[in-house]
């Protein structure tokens, strides 16, 4: 995950990275313990938002990583 992380701030015109994770345990816990972020608070935010039946429960979940805060990390340490 850092090598894709490093590899997209090459690419300045890239702010986040945005995923569609799988919404299990698992999977999100690697995407939360990689710093990614909720895009929605909650399932059900998220749910109506997208429009779907907010009585089931979501497949995945929109998750990002905001570039810049690893830029600013990686230039106060040079």
């Amino acid at each position: 995950m850092d090598v894709i992380k490093l590899f997209s701030l090459n690419d300045s015109r890239a702010r986040f990275l945005l995923v569609d994770a799988y919404n299990t345990e698992a999977t999100l816990s690697f995407y939360l313990k990689n710093e990614f972020s909720l895009l929605f608070s909650s399932e059900d935010q998220e749910a109506e938002y997208f429009r779907r039946d907010t009585t089931e429960p979501l497949k995945t979940r929109m998750m990002y990583f905001d570039l810049l805060g690893l830029k600013r990390k990686l230039e106060s340490l040079s």
